[in-house]
C-alpha cells in the first residue's frame, strides 16, 4: 500500500512542478514581448539602446511608426554613429513639453570603456505604444509644400 501512496504523491508532485514550470515560461514570454501590449517611453528608450548595443538596424527601425518612409535609412545612420559601445543605461528622463502624445526622452549611459553617452530620443504615441521619430509619414511633402509653408489667405 505504501508504494501506491508514494507513487500517487510522486505523480501529484510531478504534475504540480510541470504546472509551475509552464506558468514561469508564460510569465517570462509575456514580460519580454511588448509588441502586443503597450510600450512606455522608458521601454522604447531601453529598446533603442538595446538596438544600438546589438548594431541592429531592423530592431531600431521597428521602433518607428509603421509605414514611415526613410526610417530604415535613418536607423542605419544612427547605428553607424553610435552602435557597438555596450551601453549601460544610467537614467531615462521623459519630458512632455508639447502635450501628452509627444515626448522628449533623455538617455544617459556609459559605454564599455566608462565613457559617458547622452542622447535625446524624440517620441510620439502611436495607439498604445511609444515610437521614435524616424522617417516621414507616407505622402509627406507630395503636395509640393515645404514643412514651413503656411496657408496665407487674403
Amino acid at each position: 500500500m505504501t508504494s501506491t501512496k508514494g507513487d500517487k504523491a510522486m505523480k501529484e508532485k510531478s504534475l504540480l512542478l510541470s504546472a509551475v514550470g509552464a506558468c514561469v515560461l508564460l510569465a517570462g514570454c509575456s514580460q519580454g514581448d511588448t509588441s502586443t501590449g503597450s510600450r512606455t517611453e522608458q521601454d522604447t528608450a531601453k529598446a533603442y539602446v538595446a538596438a544600438l548595443n546589438a548594431s541592429d538596424v531592423d530592431a531600431l527601425a521597428k521602433l518607428a511608426p509603421t509605414g514611415h518612409q526613410g526610417a530604415t535609412r535613418e536607423a542605419q545612420e544612427i547605428i553607424a554613429a553610435d552602435s557597438g559601445r555596450d551601453l549601460k543605461i544610467e537614467s531615462v528622463r521623459v519630458s512632455h513639453d508639447f502635450g501628452p502624445n509627444v515626448a522628449s526622452t533623455h538617455v544617459t549611459a556609459t559605454d564599455h570603456q566608462g565613457k559617458p553617452f547622452s542622447t535625446y530620443i524624440q517620441m510620439s504615441r502611436d495607439d498604445d505604444n511609444w515610437v521614435i521619430v524616424l522617417g516621414q509619414a507616407p505622402g509627406f511633402g507630395e503636395d509640393g509644400k515645404s514643412p514651413s509653408s503656411t496657408d496665407k489667405r487674403g
